[in-house]
């Protein structure tokens, strides 16, 4: 019998991003592991429709309700409201540490004024993370544990698997397609990530065709990454990032940046080459080694990704034991 009577997951309503996604597939998961869990979406005093997307998950939505027996689930945007549980056990699921700490690695003295900023409007608690050392813990990512344990919290590991792209139905119906992909000499990027980093570096490399992935459907951006030989994500990486798992299991070679999530070799297992320190005075001409690199030997390059190809198929087994091992099922 499940430990728990229910789980409840809280989501921000409306939102479509790969956070939200993620607290769908878990409810989905512990409901097929046999623990009742739905989601709730934030604010609670108003009523929201499931998005589209997330649909095919089928997590049953609930209403939110401070009772003993209950787990509380909350996404570290939301820790003030898991300060205010009374009744249910509260706990944090940290997918996004940057958006806790609004670190952006650009001026320091502009991420601690975000972050208190953040505290100021009662979005982050007064007494920061150690003001949540009595809930429970998971972390999304090696760096979220880390960053945890940095500040004396211990943490159970929560890492969610990139959906649809693992099915296994969808990994057998994509081998052929590898096969026959024609790639060309393209770079795709996210421009809601890492924007003025990559604007240099379309300065400095007019001769590159850059791509933005942008106004895609699944479909369409898988697409994108079997058309391509390169995906770059020079963004903050606050947790294990979708984008880069998705490129890579698609055959893109994949450049980041080596701060963040990017900066471990647990959550972006890739050679070390391939992370550039975007404050390297030498950053523009490293990249553009890296590039040549790629375009000039693109078989060769992407064969040393087999491993992190790899630890993605093997996600949606992990992330299943992770969820037992989080609503303590046999």
């Amino acid at each position: 019998m499940p430990v728990y009577s229910k789980v409840l997951v809280v989501c921000p309503g409306n939102a479509m991003t790969a956070g939200p996604e993620a607290l769908h597939q878990l409810v989905a998961d512990a409901n097929a592991l046999g623990q009742p869990a739905q989601i709730v979406y934030h604010p609670f005093d108003r009523s929201f429709e499931t998005p589209g997307p997330y649909r095919k998950h089928g997590a049953p939505v609930g209403r939110y309700a401070d009772e003993p027996g209950t787990l509380i689930l909350f996404p570290e945007i939301f820790t003030p409201q898991a300060l205010q549980v009374r009744h249910a056990e509260p706990a944090i699921w940290w997918m996004s540490i940057n958006n806790f700490t609004g670190v952006r690695y650009g001026r320091p003295w502009r991420d601690k004024l975000r972050y208190w900023k953040y505290v100021l409007q009662g979005k982050r608690p007064w007494g920061g993370v150690r003001a949540l050392a009595h809930l429970r813990q998971f972390a999304q990512s090696d760096y979220a544990r880390d960053f945890l344990a940095g500040h004396g919290l211990a943490s159970e590991p929560l890492s969610d698997p990139i959906p649809v792209y693992t099915d296994p139905a969808y990994v057998a119906s994509l081998a052929p397609r590898l096969a026959a992909a024609q790639r060309d000499d393209t770079i795709l990027y996210n421009p809601t990530k890492g924007a003025a980093i990559t604007a240099r570096l379309m300065a400095a490399y007019p001769q590159w065709r850059f791509r933005p992935l942008r106004g895609l459907d699944r479909e369409q951006l898988a697409q994108a990454f079997l058309d391509a030989k390169l995906y770059i994500d020079f963004g903050h990486h606050p947790g294990k990032d979708r984008l880069p798992r998705e490129a890579a299991i698609h055959g893109c070679c994949v450049v980041t940046a080596r701060h963040g999530s990017a900066a471990n070799p647990v959550d972006v297992p890739i050679p070390g080459r391939f992370k550039l320190d975007v404050k390297d005075p030498q950053f523009v001409q490293r990249f553009g080694e890296r590039v040549n690199e790629v375009f000039g030997n693109f078989e060769a390059s992407s064969r040393e990704l087999a491993g992190y190809r790899e630890t993605i198929a093997q996600e949606p087994a992990t992330f299943r034991r992770h969820v037992a091992a989080a609503f303590r099922l046999s």
